[in-house]
């Protein structure tokens, strides 16, 4: 039987709890928890014992994450954050670690499913820009608790979108009480309720309308494209985006 592989979990949270329950998934056992906010693991990094976890996955808020992921960098283990709202910040990373010799896996979002979906909008929204017919929109939803918004997973869908069209030029997430230009599309967001994740984009026409559609039943998904991500990162060294694991680029 292959050895197990050795995980810390930061952040016990609705994730990090599905992550622990589903780490037979890869043959994997949790051997240490880090949370400030649980008293039993309010443990800071300095106190584990680095020699023995493999890989770190990290699912916090965004107001924390890049110091969580600084700093567990610095003990060279791979780390996999499912945590958004950092991302403009990778290149301070990339000059504090060489990603030659050091591992990350960051994502807007850790479905498999919707890893998928980026690259089905890819080819569709390539494909219905050649015909000049349609004028497209975005709309996602999310759970009343969701810190940031849009989500990340609403940005990466945008630039998908913008980078495709030769007509917009522009996302609008707040239209403030202003009609759209005429190169500006808009991509609205709802906070309700325990909504796990939904995303939506339309393509609309004078005829017919045409809808792509992600929705995440639960959160089973995204634990399980963690851990995935998780033993893809033992073998795969350098900062990739999850979608580079979904697609098994090295």
């Amino acid at each position: 039987m292959d050895k197990k592989i050795k995980l810390l979990i930061v952040g016990f949270g609705k994730m990090g709890k599905i992550v622990a329950e589903n780490a037979d998934f890869i043959n994997a056992e949790v051997v240490a928890i880090c949370d400030p906010n649980i008293p039993e693991y309010n443990i800071p990094f300095s106190e584990l014992d680095f020699n023995n976890i493999d890989v770190a996955i990290e699912f916090t808020q965004p107001e924390c994450g890049f110091d969580n992921i600084r700093e567990l960098l610095k003990y060279k283990i791979p780390v996999v954050t499912g945590t958004t709202g950092w991302f403009h910040r990778i290149d301070e990373l990339k000059n504090l670690y060489n990603p030659k010799e050091y591992t990350l896996i960051y994502g807007a979002n850790f479905s498999v499913g919707m890893n998928l979906f980026y690259e089905i909008l890819n080819n569709a929204s390539k494909l219905i820009d050649q015909t000049n017919l349609y004028d497209f929109f975005g709309y996602e939803a999310h759970h009343r608790f969701k810190a940031d918004s849009p989500s990340g997973t609403a940005k990466v869908l945008s630039d998908i979108l913008l980078k495709n069209s030769s007509q917009k030029e522009n996302v609008i997430y707040d239209l403030n009480n202003k009609p759209l230009l005429p190169n500006e599309f808009s991509f609205s967001s709802i906070r309700a309720g325990n909504i796990v994740g939904y995303h939506e984009i339309g393509f609309d026409s004078d005829f017919d309308e045409i809808k792509i559609i992600h929705n995440a039943k639960n959160r089973k998904g995204f634990a399980l494209g963690a851990l995935m991500a998780a033993k893809y990162a033992l073998e795969n060294k350098g900062f990739k985006d999850f979608k580079d694991v979904i697609l098994n680029k090295k």
